[in-house]
């Protein structure tokens, strides 16, 4: 009797311990699962942000950015084989995105944005008290700062316009305000010493003297003494 009631606990054990891997292998295979759809969501959202940053603005991405995320979608088809997901590949295609494709693709940004910002801040600081109200010139300047990350271009912080969208539109307004005020180069070249503190009283021609009187500007300038 005793050894029968052994064997039939034995057997119960048994049991027990392959119901136990059964949902210990069921846990592992949901977390691959979801690993591999957080992968794949983290690659598709970076491929279409890429296509809006490239058809919205003159963004330029590089071949070796390009490389990498090549090869991390190749990573990601040999994932899944055989209706498996291989842990190894995984793991190998999550740190290639987040050590090569995530990092140069925001460096990438970063310095396109300086150098954008660069020329746009400068004609702003030229000819932002020249045309347009000061609340329209601080929302020019808020909607270019907010583009500076490339995490974040996609957020759309007036609940429409994401603020890609919102930092192009104010890189054309700035184009449109250049535009709009027809300068030639000589007063172009005046107002960015102006706006330097560097004119003169020599640099004031007779053309710089018709076009303040011409657009009544007498009292956006001052006279001061250098120091």
């Amino acid at each position: 009797m005793l050894m029968d009631s052994l064997s039939q606990t034995i057997n119960k054990l048994k049991q027990m311990d392959m119901i136990v891997n059964a949902s210990v292998d069921a846990e592992k295979k949901a977390k691959k699962g979801s690993d591999f759809r957080v992968a794949v969501d983290d690659y598709s959202n970076t491929v279409f942000k890429l296509r809006e940053v490239v058809t919205t603005t003159d963004f330029m991405v590089t071949a070796e950015a390009v490389k990498y995320l090549e090869e991390s979608i190749n990573m990601l088809d040999e994932v899944v084989n055989e209706g498996a997901i291989n842990s190894d590949v995984l793991v190998n295609a999550r740190q290639q995105f987040a050590r090569k494709v995530a990092p140069s693709l925001a460096k990438e940004w970063k310095d396109y944005y300086q150098k954008k910002t660069k020329v746009s801040l400068s004609k702003l600081n030229t000819l932002g008290k020249l045309a347009g109200s000061p609340d329209k010139i601080a929302s020019i300047r808020v909607n270019i700062s907010k583009g500076s990350e490339w995490t974040g271009l996609l957020l759309a912080d007036d609940g429409v316009h994401s603020r890609l969208m919102l930092f192009q539109s104010a890189v054309d307004k700035i184009d449109e305000l250049e535009e709009g005020l027809d300068l030639s180069d000589e007063i172009k070249t005046f107002i960015v010493k102006v706006t330097n503190k560097k004119a003169r009283l020599s640099d004031i021609t007779e053309t710089i003297v018709e076009w303040i009187k011409k657009e009544n500007l007498e009292d956006k300038f001052f006279i001061d003494f250098l120091n």
